[in-house]
């Protein structure tokens, strides 16, 4: 009996220990298998990018999803998109850190507005035009049409006040311009005379070397420079 005493004593103390490393092994396996599910997760986000409009054209959602899907001339705007919109990521992922997120909640707030040519007259022309807006603004946005050589306009009363203008060679045409610190795209609108290009809050109208400027609110009347 004293050797069966002596054999439970040791039971009592080892089974505490045992149970603690059997805690350890345990959990550092669930850690380990969070761990690798993580990386999977990651590694399948990064094959799947987040697509441009993601419609389910076997049920649509809604009116406008249908007439996308509907529609010829749409869905190749809707598939043109979608490669734009890819090519444009792969830029935002080796950018400025924050860039890719910031990419696509502008796009979904863009997919979200696409109802707003439900309440237009014609909503198939409607849809048609935001789609080729919203395609040549990403293009211009990340670089991804030819464009001409930048100028730099210089405008009256102080000469640190400089816009630089990127033209792209878009359908339609499109200008990035970037003054103070901020960038926008805008997009060639019809004019009597001169080139004229427009988004909403700015305003660029070129005559020869001259250039009137609305950026959000603030005029300036420039004249392009030689580029630095």
């Amino acid at each position: 009996m004293p050797g069966s005493a002596h054999r439970l004593v040791g039971l009592i103390i080892l089974c505490p220990a045992l149970a603690l490393a059997a805690g350890k092994g345990g959990s550092e396996g669930g850690h380990g298998r969070a761990a690798e599910s993580g990386r999977i997760a990651e590694d399948t986000a990064e094959a799947n990018p987040p697509a441009a409009t993601d419609f389910n054209c076997e049920k649509p959602g809604n009116p406008v999803e249908a007439m996308v899907c509907q529609d010829d001339s749409l869905t190749r705007q809707d598939n043109r998109l979608e490669k734009v919109y890819a090519l444009a990521l792969e830029q935002a992922q080796q950018g400025r850190p924050g860039a890719e997120a910031k990419l696509i909640a502008e796009q979904r707030r863009w997919v979200k507005s696409l109802k707003d040519c439900v309440k237009t007259e014609d909503m198939h022309m409607c849809l048609g035009d935001v789609y080729i807006m919203r395609i040549t603004q990403l293009q211009a946005a990340w670089g991804l049409a030819p464009s001409l050589t930048p100028l730099r306009y210089v405008c009256k009363g102080n000469a640190t006040r400089t816009v630089l203008a990127t033209f792209y060679r878009t359908h339609p045409p499109t200008v990035k311009l970037e003054y103070n610190g901020s960038t926008a795209i805008l997009h060639q609108g019809l004019s009597g005379s001169g080139a004229r290009y427009a988004a909403p809050g700015l305003e660029l109208w070129i005559k020869g070397r001259e250039a009137s400027i609305t950026w959000r609110g603030e005029p300036l009347d420039c004249s392009s420079q030689p580029s630095p």
